[in-house]
């Protein structure tokens, strides 16, 4: 996972922003977001237009919001969370405290808003983000006019 910023009160209150980048990054952020913290994304909205004549259509805008969360779903086989929630800030697409849900999936940016940060959600940060958790392992055997390299 990649930490692109954060931003700490003294009353341990504040938002990091991430980025996914693999699989394991999803079940990171499945187990920091919790009910009840702001989640700030971009999603897609359908959005329905009336004219002057009174028809009626209807298109998808790419929007950015930010909700209370009110539920996660992990789903597995798509490697993404889908979180439930109100819109606790309003734009011009969305009114405040209406519902809807925002898909995370991988390479898509985050910022994760918390009243309270405790010690074990700014531990599984620093886990999810520290390079050397990820790290790949070679080896190189070297003998007497050979040379091989094993991945492992």
């Amino acid at each position: 996972m990649k930490l692109v910023a954060k931003n700490f009160e003294k009353d341990s209150s504040g938002s990091v922003v991430l980025v996914p980048e693999e699989a394991e990054d999803m079940w990171h952020a499945y187990n920091l977001i919790a009910v009840g913290d702001h989640l700030k994304s971009t999603t897609i909205r359908r959005v329905q237009n009336e004219s002057m004549t009174g028809s009626v259509s209807s298109s998808k805008v790419r929007t950015t919001l930010t909700i209370a969360v009110e539920g996660i779903e992990f789903d597995t086989q798509a490697c993404m969370l889908r979180i439930k929630g109100r819109n606790v800030e309003e734009n011009q697409y969305v009114k405040m405290g209406a519902y809807h849900t925002i898909d995370l999936e991988l390479n898509r940016k985050f910022t994760l808003i918390k009243e309270y940060w405790d010690v074990i959600a700014l531990e599984r940060v620093e886990m999810a983000c520290d390079p050397t958790q990820h790290a790949d392992l070679g080896a190189v055997l070297l003998h007497e006019g050979m040379e091989s390299k094993i991945p492992l």
